[in-house]
Protein backbone atom coordinates (compact mmCIF):
# COMPACT_ATOMS: atom_id res chain seq x y z
CA UNK A 1 0.00 0.00 0.00
CA UNK A 2 1.60 2.97 -1.11
CA UNK A 3 2.62 5.89 1.88
CA UNK A 4 0.24 8.56 -0.44
CA UNK A 5 -2.87 6.16 -0.47
CA UNK A 6 -6.04 7.29 2.10
CA UNK A 7 -7.75 4.30 3.42
CA UNK A 8 -10.61 4.59 5.85
CA UNK A 9 -10.56 3.23 9.01
CA UNK A 10 -13.64 0.78 8.32
CA UNK A 11 -12.30 -0.51 4.92
CA UNK A 12 -11.24 -3.83 4.86
CA UNK A 13 -8.71 -5.39 2.55
CA UNK A 14 -7.27 -8.74 2.43
CA UNK A 15 -5.09 -10.93 0.77
CA UNK A 16 -2.70 -9.98 -1.73
CA UNK A 17 -3.64 -6.21 -2.93
CA UNK A 18 -1.17 -3.67 -4.27
CA UNK A 19 -3.10 0.10 -3.93
CA UNK A 20 -1.09 2.79 -5.86
CA UNK A 21 -0.33 6.12 -4.70
CA UNK A 22 -2.50 8.93 -4.56
CA UNK A 23 -5.64 6.51 -4.23
CA UNK A 24 -8.71 6.81 -2.46
CA UNK A 25 -10.44 3.80 -0.30
CA UNK A 26 -14.01 5.05 1.75
CA UNK A 27 -15.61 4.11 4.62
CA UNK A 28 -17.26 0.49 3.93
CA UNK A 29 -14.82 -0.37 0.81
CA UNK A 30 -13.85 -4.15 0.78
CA UNK A 31 -11.12 -5.35 -1.21
CA UNK A 32 -10.01 -9.06 -1.44
CA UNK A 33 -7.01 -9.82 -3.38
CA UNK A 34 -5.66 -10.74 -5.55
CA UNK A 35 -6.66 -6.88 -6.89
CA UNK A 36 -4.27 -4.21 -8.36
CA UNK A 37 -5.76 -0.84 -7.53
CA UNK A 38 -2.97 1.98 -9.86
CA UNK A 39 -2.04 5.54 -8.53
CA UNK A 40 -4.91 7.84 -8.44
CA UNK A 41 -7.70 5.32 -8.19
CA UNK A 42 -11.08 5.32 -6.00
CA UNK A 43 -12.77 2.84 -4.36
CA UNK A 44 -16.32 4.30 -3.33
CA UNK A 45 -18.18 3.74 -0.31
CA UNK A 46 -19.52 0.38 0.80
CA UNK A 47 -17.78 -1.33 -2.90
CA UNK A 48 -16.97 -4.71 -2.94
CA UNK A 49 -13.67 -5.27 -5.14
CA UNK A 50 -12.79 -8.91 -5.84
CA UNK A 51 -9.56 -10.48 -7.38
CA UNK A 52 -9.64 -7.12 -9.80
CA UNK A 53 -7.37 -5.20 -11.77
CA UNK A 54 -7.84 -1.36 -11.32
CA UNK A 55 -5.74 0.26 -13.40
CA UNK A 56 -4.53 4.48 -13.31
CA UNK A 57 -7.17 6.56 -12.74
CA UNK A 58 -9.75 3.89 -11.86
CA UNK A 59 -12.92 5.11 -10.22
CA UNK A 60 -15.70 2.94 -8.72
CA UNK A 61 -18.50 4.56 -7.17
CA UNK A 62 -20.28 4.22 -4.11
CA UNK A 63 -22.03 0.40 -3.70
CA UNK A 64 -20.54 -1.16 -6.35
CA UNK A 65 -19.62 -4.94 -6.60
CA UNK A 66 -16.78 -5.83 -9.04
CA UNK A 67 -15.42 -9.96 -9.66
CA UNK A 68 -12.89 -10.81 -11.62
CA UNK A 69 -13.00 -7.86 -13.72
CA UNK A 70 -10.45 -5.45 -15.38
CA UNK A 71 -10.41 -1.90 -15.42
CA UNK A 72 -7.83 -0.43 -18.14
CA UNK A 73 -6.58 3.50 -17.25
CA UNK A 74 -9.32 6.31 -16.82
CA UNK A 75 -12.54 4.03 -16.57
CA UNK A 76 -15.36 4.89 -14.20
CA UNK A 77 -18.28 3.61 -12.99
CA UNK A 78 -20.63 4.31 -10.35
CA UNK A 79 -23.09 2.00 -8.72
CA UNK A 80 -23.91 -1.29 -9.99
CA UNK A 81 -22.31 -5.04 -10.92
CA UNK A 82 -19.34 -5.92 -13.22
CA UNK A 83 -18.50 -9.35 -13.08
CA UNK A 84 -15.88 -11.28 -15.12
CA UNK A 85 -15.38 -8.05 -17.65
CA UNK A 86 -13.14 -5.69 -19.29
CA UNK A 87 -13.67 -2.22 -19.85
CA UNK A 88 -11.14 -0.35 -22.20
CA UNK A 89 -9.79 3.02 -21.22
CA UNK A 90 -12.01 6.32 -20.99
CA UNK A 91 -14.82 4.13 -20.63
CA UNK A 92 -17.97 5.95 -18.79
CA UNK A 93 -20.59 3.92 -16.90
CA UNK A 94 -23.85 5.20 -15.19
CA UNK A 95 -25.31 4.31 -11.90
CA UNK A 96 -27.57 1.02 -11.85
CA UNK A 97 -25.72 -0.77 -14.17
CA UNK A 98 -25.23 -4.43 -14.15
CA UNK A 99 -23.63 -7.24 -16.70
CA UNK A 100 -24.94 -10.32 -16.10
CA UNK A 101 -21.87 -12.97 -16.44
CA UNK A 102 -23.79 -16.43 -16.07
CA UNK A 103 -26.42 -18.04 -18.41
CA UNK A 104 -29.55 -18.72 -16.21
CA UNK A 105 -28.96 -22.06 -16.85
CA UNK A 106 -25.52 -22.03 -15.65
CA UNK A 107 -24.59 -23.30 -18.90
CA UNK A 108 -21.00 -22.96 -21.26
CA UNK A 109 -21.24 -19.13 -22.22
CA UNK A 110 -20.93 -18.54 -25.95
CA UNK A 111 -20.10 -15.32 -27.56
CA UNK A 112 -21.10 -13.93 -31.28
CA UNK A 113 -18.58 -12.49 -33.19
CA UNK A 114 -17.72 -11.64 -36.57
CA UNK A 115 -16.26 -14.29 -39.11
CA UNK A 116 -15.75 -13.99 -42.75
CA UNK A 117 -17.69 -17.38 -44.78
CA UNK A 118 -17.50 -17.35 -48.54
CA UNK A 119 -16.45 -13.50 -48.76
CA UNK A 120 -19.55 -12.42 -46.69
CA UNK A 121 -19.21 -11.37 -42.68
CA UNK A 122 -21.19 -13.14 -40.70
CA UNK A 123 -22.23 -13.07 -36.94
CA UNK A 124 -20.90 -16.61 -35.69
CA UNK A 125 -21.73 -18.18 -32.31
CA UNK A 126 -18.79 -18.93 -30.64
CA UNK A 127 -18.42 -21.34 -27.81
CA UNK A 128 -16.26 -19.66 -24.96
CA UNK A 129 -15.45 -22.97 -22.34
CA UNK A 130 -16.31 -20.44 -19.71
CA UNK A 131 -19.50 -20.58 -17.18
CA UNK A 132 -18.95 -17.16 -16.78
CA UNK A 133 -18.01 -14.01 -18.94
CA UNK A 134 -19.34 -10.34 -18.59
CA UNK A 135 -19.28 -7.53 -21.15
CA UNK A 136 -16.03 -6.29 -23.36
CA UNK A 137 -16.17 -2.46 -23.53
CA UNK A 138 -14.17 -0.52 -26.20
CA UNK A 139 -12.30 2.37 -25.61
CA UNK A 140 -14.23 5.82 -24.94
CA UNK A 141 -17.33 4.33 -24.79
CA UNK A 142 -20.06 5.31 -23.00
CA UNK A 143 -22.71 3.36 -21.05
CA UNK A 144 -26.30 4.77 -19.19
CA UNK A 145 -27.69 4.57 -16.04
CA UNK A 146 -29.83 1.26 -15.36
CA UNK A 147 -28.30 -0.87 -18.19
CA UNK A 148 -28.44 -4.47 -18.39
CA UNK A 149 -26.02 -6.28 -20.40
CA UNK A 150 -26.08 -9.76 -21.22
CA UNK A 151 -23.26 -11.76 -21.17
CA UNK A 152 -20.64 -12.32 -23.46
CA UNK A 153 -21.32 -9.03 -24.89
CA UNK A 154 -19.04 -6.48 -26.85
CA UNK A 155 -19.82 -3.01 -27.13
CA UNK A 156 -17.14 -1.62 -29.50
CA UNK A 157 -14.79 1.64 -29.21
CA UNK A 158 -16.86 5.27 -28.96
CA UNK A 159 -20.13 3.32 -28.37
CA UNK A 160 -22.97 5.08 -26.34
CA UNK A 161 -25.81 2.71 -24.40
CA UNK A 162 -28.67 4.80 -23.93
CA UNK A 163 -30.34 4.39 -19.85
CA UNK A 164 -32.33 2.18 -18.70
CA UNK A 165 -31.29 -0.25 -22.27
CA UNK A 166 -31.21 -3.98 -22.33
CA UNK A 167 -28.14 -4.96 -24.28
CA UNK A 168 -29.12 -8.39 -25.89
CA UNK A 169 -26.42 -7.76 -28.79
CA UNK A 170 -23.03 -6.66 -29.66
CA UNK A 171 -22.79 -3.09 -30.24
CA UNK A 172 -20.59 -2.02 -33.35
CA UNK A 173 -17.64 0.24 -32.86
CA UNK A 174 -19.30 4.11 -32.92
CA UNK A 175 -22.92 2.95 -32.51
CA UNK A 176 -25.32 3.64 -30.19
CA UNK A 177 -27.82 1.30 -28.35
CA UNK A 178 -31.19 1.53 -26.92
Amino acid sequence: IAKSAQIAKNAVIEGNVIIGENCKIYEGAVIKGPCYIGDNSIVGNNSVVRDCDLEAGAMVGALCEMARTIFQPDVHVHSGYFGDSILSSGVRVGAGTITANVRLDRGLVSARVKKEKDGAKILAKVDTGMNSLGMIAGKNSKIGTSVTIMPARFIGKGCSVNPGTVVMRNVDDGMSAS
